[in-house]
Parts: structure tokens; C-alpha cells; sequence
């Protein structure tokens, strides 16, 4: 079992496919694809409403219809109702193109020339099939309005066909305009279609006369005179746009002038007034990508556009001048993103890619995610006339923040690339600050800019420190965005060059070339200040750790590592710090006493990231190798190597170590991770250093939906073949205990892990990353994945194979190595050792509340008594009369008057039954003193009552805690005492008691209670009971639901063993065991008291 689970995919607003619009009642929904799921939007407020499952593969179109959704998978289709499959219709040969519903069936178009026609909810065969001619090469398919079972369909040609697909026959074939369609829409005119063509001409067609109306050249805003209304980059990706083509067209309807939107590659929107045939206006900044999609929405001035930009827009014309407005949106990562870190408490990601935009995804609720304002882009864009991109600032390259003075000023510090200037963020307002940091002219002592590499903010919120490529360390003020002095190695020297160096005048060249001008010789990779502002801890690739004084800026200690390093990361409550070097090892330092304690090896690549946990007990880092390793600090090995689908570029661990977040290489999501540590089963996860291949999260994390592996082919075969080989070597190496011996990592000695299961078998369980959302079926990468772990473990194979004639590792290194997932048959986790303590792993509530079952049943108990309903009888007699008919009278009097032979024969069952089970109430009476006294009156009130009171007498509860005899015998927990007792296991006993829930439970342990004069047998059951809990005592397992099991059998059989000598024996015997066990673990919890408070100094 992977440390980290899949848990969900943030920043996935669309994919390369055209949404579908549908309404239901005055509510509009958009489907859109996200990669392998489809998820909906409301149309009003562009909020998420479902997430589909995840699918084998990626979505080529969609098409809803109510509750339904068709989602076309290769040459599949799949339908979802709500977010669950419901049916699938094969019948292509190829990839799917379009799909399209009519009523109640829906049309499918394919690449193979197929155009089939299902029945909605028959999933056998298709009700039509058609097959286009070998020189037609379908594109799109319409339907025009009022054309009865009839389709147009677009060819690759530029010939479009008319098919009634009822009777499967060819109604009619337009020759085209030369060009191939590249999309269909039905207009709101009689007959009037509009073809969007390769060459970026939109045209209106009749369809009735086979006739033109008319022809609107670059329809696209694409094409040689793009330049005309478009500037900059803009115009030149329009020229280069695949030759311009009008790939989406969509009619505006409703009141006001008939409006016609159309778009392509450049991400231009162009709307053409059809009643003057000419250009009405253009979105210029629409999108930063090709369109997907264009929607009009019936009678109303919005228009909904999609892109390949990973945003879903909408935009109305409420302006005087016909232009449109950006109306509301939703927008993720247009490029992939490169950095993430957790924000304040986790519940805030700050995220920053290769598209130029920083962004703040929620994790808690979807509808909050958004990106920081960069003071007007857009607006300076439109009136420039350039791409909002060029305006932007250049990629993140290094972030940090603290939330303690968000609420005063900006607190987010931003380094970029190529930019020798800092940015402050103000997060609370999701904008750019007031300040640029960057060091004054005189400071520069006539010294060149370089580029910022490295920020950090202090504990405090107050200073900013900025590490650039020249060398320099520079500290400002977050509040005024004031310089407040650089760290150099020789202060006296900077003072010179900065008195030498006159205005706009440099310094002498012996100057500025003396290396102590700067903190480090080469680019700064890192910058980091304790918790307390007392010192700071910079990194160069001049292979130096220097420590400095905060605020007097001078160098107090400085270690050689003799490595390039990369980057750093550092935890501010212990003052450790790991650099990632130029030779794939980590060190780790103490800042306070400027010395290695910690050295990390197992990377064959560049670490990318590196995060420390919040207890300073974790390291994780992922590397250029494909992997990202889990780290134990205090035992300086490596707990688990997973592989997470593809290269990791950065990630970042919440405060709480619950989620784990990621971006990789290529994806435009960042992916969370589940601490199985806190949401699963510790036990399960085993430290090894062979590599887990882990899927990536999907869109939405969903319950008892498990992701679908996507291993087929020579990957599927090649990581079998793999696996085999691998246990096979691996089963040569065990040693004499079964258990094979792999090398750690520490700081100064190898340690050797021996986990219990190889890792490697869960290779087919993880499989390879089939829910990736932005990815196709790479199953040559899987495959190639799959012969480098291999590859790898044949290496660790043979490096064990060379020390099998090691000695033997001593206790502690075998319990250290020992398999921790292992279980039991009944699902307990097995002890590492006979005399080790091993806990249930049961929830804390499942033991706990059994030990105060009563305290809760108290709390819980209502205030008033409950009140008997004044309801009428089933039956009423009605008064007879002539509007009975219409109104009965009911006869109360008659209802009344129940017959006294009734009421006598209730009164003497009620006698009787209370004469056989005894009461509660302190009357006098005396309770039958044996069976045969409980039998006669059971004979009584089976003779007495009618049969159908028999029946309810017999299915009647008896009571809360006096059963019969036969219920005992009957009872599942005596049963399996007696049949583990004589097997001589309990494991089907514990397997039973873990799985009841406390009231359950202590149902079953007071059935057992032993009433005055009862069997002997009774007696026999309650010693079996204590029987099988000295054996669990003994045996330390189940530690703490052992103990409230015990608790609860004294309080219940407490008096039982006070009168049989026998069970007194048992219990002592009992309390004898549990007695060395709690001295044994009492001395190691006290030694653990005295340790920490020796360390902790809190000895009086």
C-alpha cells in the first residue's frame, strides 16, 4: 500500500472537446470533458454541479438529455445517468467524432464513415446504420430545425450530404465551396444553415433552394489580413493558426439585431450582423487558445465560448456600442504549472505556471479558486492591442508567504524568471501589491541587475529576503517595500564601494570584482530565516551553507559542502535545513550549529522539490527520476518510493499532513494526495525502497467508484513479466527467516530493511496512470516506466544477492525491517514480536464507547417521557343512516364499549407473563426458582393466548437483560466460545467481536449474564469467556479493545465471580498477566517521561 493515496485533481475547467448546453426547466447546464470524465456546470453562476466517473480513456465528444449523459470513448459510447453508469453502445470501428440527440435516439458520427442511430436505452445494436461513401470523409454532422429524421452531414471534401436516417437514404449532395466544413449550425431562419469552412469563409447556406445567401470572409479572425484589428503576438498566432479555420459558429436568437458569432485557432470571437452582412465586432482577448465551442443561449444577449486554454466564458452585449462584456468565467492553468505551496491552515494552494498567471486554488470548496489580479491586464491589453499574456509577468520561479499579516499588507513574495525584480502579493485582496523589491542604485555600487532566484518571508510577515544571480542577499520591509541592507562577507568593503561609487557613477573594477561585496560567488538557491528572526541561512552554487545574523547582517558561521546546490528547504521550529546538491544526495544541516546531520541518498536525477513535514519527522522530494521518496528523519532512511504517473516538478505537504499536493510535467492540474497515515490503515503501508507505482488522482474523488486501470497491451504484459521476475530473484535472496534484505541511507552507516512482502507485487494493483485527465494512453511510457523499476530492483536484487552471507540484523533492525501490514486472520495487525504490545488499529470510538455505553445512554435519554399518541382505532363502527354513504358517522359509544371478555383475557395473559419473567417493581412477588418453573408458565400463556398472540409472544423481545436459556445457547458469541475453545483459536471469536459495534458488543456480554439458580452451564460459558480474554492478554494483541472487552465482563459477571471459586481462579490468573504486561510497558513509557523531561527541562 502506497503512503499517499489518489485523492482529487484541482484546476480542470475543460478539455480538447465541445461542450454540450442543455435546459431543464429555467435552469441551463453545460457538460464539458475534463480529459477521462466529464464534469456539469450550471450555466447561471458557472458553479460545479457533477463530476462523471472516470473512464478508460479520453472523451472525443458529449451530448446530454436530462438526467442522461453520453460520453464518446474511442469507439464507444458511454452513458451516464446522474454520475453512474448506466449502459454503453458499441458499434464504430474508429474514434468517434460528434454526437448528437434527437428525441429519443441519439446519432453518433465516426471516423470509420459510420453515422449509427440508437435507440436511447438499447444498448444491443444500433436502430440504423449508415455507411458514407469511401470518397466522403465525414467532419460534422447538424440538424437543421423542422427537418423531420434528417441530418446534414460535412465532409473532409467540402461536400455536404442530406440523410433522412430513418429510412437510411441520401436525400440530396451539395457540391461545396472548395474548401473542407469544419462545422455545421442550424440557423434560426427557415432552412438556413451556417458552414464554417477550412479556409476561415463562414457561409450561409439554403438548404431548401441549394443556394448561397452569402459569404463572410475570415470568419475566424484569422488569415492574411489579421493585422487589420489585431496587434502583437495576437496577430501573428492568428496568421499561423492552421490556415485560419472557422471551426465554430453559433446563431444569436431572440430580440435585437440577428447576431452570428464564429471563431477558430486564434481564439478570436468575430460577430457578424446578418441583417447588414457585416462585421459587428470582435472579442480580441477572448481566449489564449484555439475554441472549442460557441453557444448563444436561446433569447438572450450571452454568448458561451470554451478554449483549449482550460476556460469556460460567457459574455453579453449590454453595451451601447454592440461590443461584448466579460460577464463571468471559470479558468484554470492555460500551461502547466511549476510551483505549489500550502497556504496559512491548507486550505488554500498558491499555485504559479508556464502561462504567466498565479493562482489560488481552494481545496475546501471548488467555486473559491481564482487567479490574483495583476493590475488590469485585460484592460491595458484591449486598448494596446496585444495578447494579455505579453503584459503579464514572466513564470514564477520561487514563492513564499505567511498569513500572519494578511490582514495588514501584502504577505506573498513572488521571484520570476529573468526579472532582477521582487513581487509582493496582497493576498487577502487576490491582487499585486504596491511594491517592487529590488536594491537601490547606490546599494548596486554601479553593479548590473541580476535576475531574482530565491525569496523568503520571516516568521514574522515583516522582512523579505530576496537571493539573486549575482550573489547578492538583499532584506527589505513588507510594509513600506523599503531596502534594509544587503548580507555580504565583508561590510567595510561594501561601505567603500558605496562611498567610491558617486551618482551614476560605478565604483572602481578592483572593487565591485572583490567576492565579499556579495553573500555567495555564484547564483544564490536559497534563503530561509528561524522562527525566532534571530538568524538566516543562505545556499549559492559556489557549494557554501552560510549562516548570518538577521539584523546584523554579518556572516556568524559558514560550511563548506563542496557540491553545487540546488535548492533548500527549511523547517523554522527545529532550525534544520535540507539542501538538495548537485549529486542527487540531500544533506541535511543544523542552522544553529552549522553542522551535517542527516544525508539522504537514493535519487539517480536533480531534485526538483523537497518539503519538510510540519513534525519535522518527514522529508519528502521528488526528482527529475520519476520518483518522489518519503524520508525519515529521525531513523535516516527512506520509508517508501512511489512513482505518482509521471515526473513531479513541485509539491507541497498541508500543516495538517493530511493532503499532499503535486504538479507534474505536462499536466495542467495539481493532484492531492491522502496521508493513509491519518485516512487509512498505518499498518498496511510497508517501508521499502522498491519502487509503488501510483495512478493520478481523477477530477473528483468518488466512493466506491474505484479507478479503472488503464494497463493493456506490452505495458500490462512487460509489468507482469516484470513483477515475476522480480520475486523470483528476490525469493533467491531471502534469508533463513524468509525475509529479504535491502540497503537504506542513513547520515554515517547503511541500514538494511527487510520488508516482510516485497513491494513490487503491488505493482498491478496501482497500475499505471489511468485517471490522468490531460494525458492519452501512453502505454509505451508505462511500459518503459515498468522496465526501469525493473531494471532497478534487478540491481537491489543482486546488491542482496552479494550480502546474503551478511550476519543476521539484531532485534532492533528486525523490528525495524519487520512487515507492519501484516494481519491476522481476524484483520488484527500480527505482533512484530511475542512480548511487544500490539494495538487493534480499531477506531478510537468502537473500544471507547463500550466502556461508557451507560454514561452515553444517560446523556442521550430524553427529557420528557414520551407521549402516547391519541389516535383513533382501526376499525369504527358508523352510525347508520342516510348520509352514510357520502359522510359516515362514526359510532364512539359502540367503540367504547368493548366487550369484557376481551379486556379479562389481555389482563390474565399480562398476569401471567408477568408471573413468568418477574418485573422490575418492588411488589413482593417471587420469581420462578427454576426451569421448570419458567416452562409451566410458558405452557400457560401459549394455552391461554389465541394463536396469532402465540406468533407475536414468540417473536416478542423478551428483554433488555433476562434471556431463556435458549437464547443463550443460541447467542453467536457462545457459540464461538465453545467452538474456538475446542479448536483451540480464537481467531473466528476476535474476527466477530471486532466487527460489532459497541451496543452490539454489550448486548452479547450481558446475554450472558448468570441469573439465581441458573445451569451450570452458564457458569462453564463465563469461564470460557475469561478463558479466551487471559489468552489474548498473554498474547498482546488487541491491546486497548482487550482491555474494555475486560472491563466490561467485570462490571457485567462481577457478581458471578464472586460466588464461583472457579471463576475466581480464572480471573486471578488473568489479573497475573495483565499485571507483567502493564509493569513491563509502565517501565518503558516512564523511561520515555524521564527522557523527554531531561531533553525538555522540566525537572523541579
Amino acid at each position: 500500500m502506497a503512503l499517499f493515496e489518489p485523492f482529487r485533481a484541482l484546476g480542470y475547467i475543460t478539455h480538447d472537446v465541445p461542450f454540450a448546453v442543455q435546459r431543464r426547466g429555467g435552469q441551463g447546464y453545460v457538460a464539458v470533458s475534463a480529459g477521462k470524465a466529464w464534469q456539469i456546470y450550471s450555466t447561471d453562476k458557472l458553479r460545479l454541479v457533477l463530476v462523471g466517473p472516470q473512464l478508460k480513456h479520453k472523451i472525443g465528444a458529449l451530448a446530454c438529455k436530462g438526467d442522461l449523459t453520453f460520453a464518446a470513448v474511442r469507439g464507444s459510447i458511454v452513458e451516464c445517468k446522474r454520475v453512474h453508469r448506466s449502459g454503453e453502445y458499441v458499434g464504430h470501428t474508429a474514434d468517434i467524432l460528434q454526437l448528437l440527440v434527437l428525441g429519443d435516439r441519439l446519432l453518433s458520427l465516426g471516423r470509420d464513415g459510420k453515422l449509427l442511430v440508437w435507440r436511447i436505452g438499447s444498448y444491443a445494436a444500433p436502430e440504423a446504420a449508415i455507411q458514407l461513401a469511401a470518397g466522403f470523409t465525414p467532419t460534422c454532422m447538424a440538424h437543421p430545425d423542422t427537418y423531420l429524421n434528417k441530418v446534414v452531414v460535412g465532409s473532409q471534401e467540402g461536400r455536404l450530404q442530406l440523410w433522412n436516417f430513418s429510412s437510411c437514404r441520401m436525400l440530396f449532395e451539395f457540391e461545396g465551396w472548395g474548401s473542407a466544413v469544419c462545422c455545421l449550425a442550424p440557423s434560426p431562419a427557415l432552412d438556413v444553415a451556417g458552414v464554417g469552412l477550412a479556409d476561415g469563409r463562414a457561409v450561409l447556406h439554403n438548404l431548401r433552394y441549394n443556394e448561397t445567401l452569402t459569404t463572410l470572409h475570415n470568419a475566424s479572425g484569422a488569415g492574411t489580413n489579421a493585422d487589420l484589428y489585431l496587434n502583437g503576438s495576437a496577430a501573428q498566432l492568428a496568421r499561423q493558426a492552421a490556415g485560419g479555420a472557422c471551426t465554430n459558429i453559433s446563431f444569436r436568437t431572440g430580440a435585437g439585431v440577428p447576431m452570428m458569432a464564429a471563431g477558430g485557432g486564434a481564439g478570436v470571437v468575430t460577430v457578424w450582423n446578418l441583417e447588414e452582412r457585416r462585421l459587428h465586432t470582435v472579442i480580441r482577448d477572448a481566449h489564449d487558445a484555439p475554441l472549442l465551442s460557441l453557444h448563444f443561449f436561446p433569447g438572450e444577449p450571452l454568448l458561451m465560448s470554451s478554449a483549449r486554454d482550460n476556460s469556460l466564458k460567457q459574455w453579453v452585449f449590454d453595451a451601447t456600442d454592440g461590443a461584448a462584456r466579460l460577464l463571468k468565467f471559470r479558468s484554470g492553468h492555460a500551461a502547466p504549472p511549476t510551483v505549489v505551496r500550502h497556504y496559512g491552515a491548507g486550505k488554500l494552494l498558491l499555485s504559479a505556471g508556464e502561462d504567466r498567471a498565479f493562482r489560488a486554488f481552494s481545496t475546501i470548496q471548488d467555486a473559491q479558486s481564482r487567479e490574483l489580479s495583476q493590475h488590469h491586464t485585460a484592460r491595458r491589453a484591449k486598448k494596446l492591442k496585444i495578447e494579455e499574456r505579453e503584459l503579464k509577468l514572466e513564470p514564477v520561479v520561487a514563492l513564499d508567504a505567511c498569513d500572519v499579516r494578511e490582514r495588514d499588507w501584502s504577505n506573498v513574495v513572488t521571484a520570476h524568471e529573468g526579472d532582477p525584480k521582487a513581487y509582493v502579493w496582497r493576498l487577502q485582496q487576490y491582487t499585486l501589491g504596491e511594491w517592487v523589491l529590488f536594491p537601490p542604485p547606490k546599494e548596486l555600487a554601479g553593479a548590473p541587475l541580476a535576475a531574482a532566484t530565491t525569496v523568503c518571508v520571516s516568521r514574522c510577515g515583516n522582512f523579505a529576503f530576496v537571493g539573486g544571480a549575482s550573489g547578492r542577499v538583499d532584506r527589505y520591509n513588507m510594509q513600506s517595500g523599503m531596502h534594509r541592507g544587503s548580507y555580504c562577507r565583508d561590510p567595510k568593503l561594501m561601505a567603500e564601494a558605496t562611498k567610491k561609487s558617486g551618482p551614476g557613477m560605478p565604483a572602481p573594477k578592483a572593487l565591485l570584482s572583490n567576492p565579499g561585496l556579495t553573500a555567495h560567488d555564484g547564483p544564490v538557491t536559497g534563503v530561509c530565516s528561524d522562527s525566532c528572526n534571530r538568524l538566516v541561512g543562505t545556499t549559492g552554487r559556489d557549494g557554501f551553507l552560510r549562516v548570518w545574523d538577521l539584523k546584523k547582517r554579518s556572516l556568524r558561521a559558514e560550511v563548506r559542502v563542496g557540491l553545487p546546490i540546488l535548492r533548500i528547504c527549511h523547517h523554522a521550529g527545529t532550525g534544520l535545513m535540507a539542501a538538495a546538491c548537485e549529486d542527487n544526495v540531500i544533506r541535511m544541516y543544523d542552522l544553529e550549529a552549522a553542522r551535517l546531520v542527516r544525508q539522504f541518498r537514493g535519487h539517480t536525477a536533480a531534485v526538483c522539490d523537497m518539503q519538510v513535514s510540519e513534525d519535522c519527522r518527514w522529508l519528502l522530494s521528488a526528482s527529475l527520476d520519476g520518483t518522489v521518496r518519503c524520508w525519515d528523519i529521525p531513523g535516516a532512511r527512506v520509508l517508501q518510493v512511489m512513482r505518482l504517473g509521471s515526473p513531479v516538478t513541485s509539491l507541497s505537504l498541508g500543516p495538517a499532513q493530511d493532503l499532499l499536493a503535486t504538479t507534474h510535467t505536462g499536466k495542467r492540474g495539481i493532484y492531492l494526495w491522502a496521508n493513509q497515515m491519518l485516512f487509512g490503515s498505518g499498518a498496511d503501508v510497508v517501508p521499502s525502497e522498491l519502487p509503488v507505482r501510483v495512478r493520478l488522482p481523477r477530477i473528483a474523488a468518488a466512493a466506491g467508484d474505484p479507478q479503472l486501470p488503464g494497463d493493456d497491451g506490452a505495458a500490462a504484459g512487460q509489468k507482469q513479466a516484470a513483477a515475476l521476475e522480480v520475486e523470483a530473484m528476490l525469493r533467491q535472496t531471502r534469508g533463513s527467516n524468509g525475509v529479504a534484505t535491502a540497503p537504506g541511507s542513513d547520515s554515517d552507516s547503511e541500514m538494511e530493511e527487510a520488508p516482510q512482502q516485497p513491494q513490487h507485487l503491488q505493482l498491478q494493483q496501482h497500475g499505471a496512470d489511468a485517471s490522468e485527465p490531460d494525458s492519452s494512453d501512453d502505454s509505451a511510457d508505462e511500459a518503459q516506466a515498468a522496465a526501469a523499476d525493473a531494471a532497478a530492483v534487478r540491481r537491489r536484487a543482486t546488491a542482496a544477492a552479494a550480502d546474503a552471507a551478511a550476519p543476521q540484523p539484531d532485534l532492533a533492525h528486525a523490528v525495524a525491517a519487520a512487515g507492519y501490514g501484516a494481519r491476522d486472520g481476524a484483520g488484527a495487525p500480527q505482533p512484530l514480536l511475542p512480548e511487544l504490545v500490539t494495538l487493534s488499529m480499531l477506531p478510537r470510538t468502537q473500544w471507547n464507547n463500550l466502556v461508557h455505553l451507560d454514561t452515553i445512554k444517560a446523556r442521550n435519554k430524553p427529557i420528557e417521557p414520551p407521549k402516547k399518541p391519541e389516535a383513533a382505532p382501526f376499525f369504527l363502527p358508523t352510525l347508520v343512516g342516510a348520509a352514510a354513504g357520502r359522510n359516515p358517522v362514526f359510532d364512539f359509544e359502540a367503540a367504547a364499549a368493548e366487550p369484557a371478555a376481551d379486556r379479562a383475557a389481555e389482563a390474565a395473559l399480562a398476569s401471567k407473563a408477568a408471573a413468568a419473567w418477574g418485573d422490575d417493581d418492588d411488589d413482593g412477588q417471587q420469581r420462578p426458582q427454576n426451569g421448570a418453573a419458567d416452562a409451566a408458565g410458558s405452557s400457560d400463556i401459549d394455552a391461554a393466548a389465541p394463536a396469532g398472540q402465540q406468533q407475536q409472544q414468540r417473536q416478542r423481545p423478551q428483554g433488555r437483560i433476562m434471556h431463556t436459556r435458549a437464547q443463550a445457547e443460541h447467542s453467536q458469541l457462545v457459540r464461538l466460545l465453545h467452538s474456538c475453545s475446542r479448536a483451540g483459536d480464537w481467531t473466528s471469536l476476535v474476527a466477530h467481536l471486532r466487527g460489532l459495534p459497541p451496543v452490539a458488543l454489550d448486548a452479547e456480554i450481558r446475554s450472558m449474564q448468570v441469573l439465581e439458580g441458573a445451569a451450570e452451564e452458564e457458569v462453564q460459558d463465563v469461564a470460557l469467556l475469561l478463558s479466551f480474554l487471559e489468552d489474548e492478554v498473554a498474547a498482546n494483541r488487541n491491546f486497548e479493545f482487550m482491555q474494555a472487552l475486560l472491563r466490561v465482563t467485570l462490571q457485567v459477571h462481577g457478581e458471578t465471580l464472586a460466588a464461583s471459586p472457579e471463576l475466581q481462579e480464572a480471573a486471578q490468573r488473568t489479573q497475573q498477566r495483565l499485571a507483567a504486561t502493564w509493569q513491563r510497558l509502565d517501565g518503558l513509557l516512564q523511561s520515555c517521561r524521564c527522557m523527554v523531561g531531561l531533553l525538555g527541562n522540566l525537572q523541579t
